[in-house]
């Protein structure tokens, strides 16, 4: 929300009528929201309620979007979370029979999928509300599942193990000697053949293969980036 007021600054410092229509003629991409939060619930899992955080997390991404929408937005793509309990941070932290199908954490990758079920509802009900603007989700989670599934043919060697992290094992990760830390002065020599850069956050290398995911056709956005672009094309400039 204080981006959101940032890009309230943003348009009075412009007249109301070319904001407006700048607003109108962009792209806005929201970003997954709420990793961090649920990351909270492994830590403290018993004192904040991993539905309750669902809850509140869901209903600030949808604010946020029907609030860019309600200032003229007219093209938005909202990305969901990705596969949390993939991260080395949490298979650290989970129980070591808390395994999913491809080997992550699979309580905190249910949450993951919760969140994006939720999500999907709340975007529905913001297209009845705004059914002149074009409303994309970006499927994080169903993009980095197929990365996972099948690491080498997307070019990764290591799915799990941190590239910039320390104490070495399955996942190369300390919680209280991560990355950046004095104790850690090194990376990886190859990080584009690895998913994890630190433990909570992917390499550039991965980043890059969920993008181009994203911008295939291969249904990880939808509706897709290139039926966006055509209507925007349809309609042109406000």
């Amino acid at each position: 929300m204080t981006q959101l007021g940032w890009f309230d600054a943003h348009l009075l410092r412009s007249s109301s009528s070319s904001s407006a229509a700048a607003a109108a003629d962009a792209l806005f991409w929201v970003g997954e929201i709420g990793a961090n939060d649920y990351a909270y619930t492994v830590v403290a899992r018993d004192t904040i309620p991993p539905k309750l955080v669902r809850t509140m997390a869901v209903q600030r991404v949808t604010a946020f979007v029907e609030g860019l929408l309600e200032r003229g937005a007219k093209y938005v793509i909202v990305q969901g979370l990705p596969l949390t309990g993939c991260l080395p941070l949490a298979m650290t932290l989970a129980r070591a029979d808390d395994r999913d199908a491809v080997g992550c954490a699979a309580s905190v990758n249910r949450q993951s999928y919760a969140h994006n079920r939720r999500l999907l509802a709340a975007l529905r009900a913001l297209r009845r509300r705004h059914p002149a603007a074009v409303l994309a989700y970006a499927d994080y989670y169903a993009a980095h599942l197929a990365v996972m599934r099948s690491p080498a043919r997307h070019g990764f060697a290591e799915p799990f193990r941190t590239c910039c992290g320390s104490g070495g094992g399955a996942y190369n990760f300390d919680l209280f000697a991560t990355c950046g830390s004095p104790q850690v002065t090194t990376a990886c020599a190859r990080p584009a053949e690895y998913v994890n850069w630190d433990g909570v956050h992917m390499t550039e290398a991965m980043y890059k293969v969920v993008a181009g995911m994203f911008f295939s056709g291969d249904g990880y956005c939808r509706p897709a980036f290139k039926d966006l672009l055509a209507m925007k094309a349809r309609q042109g400039k406000p």
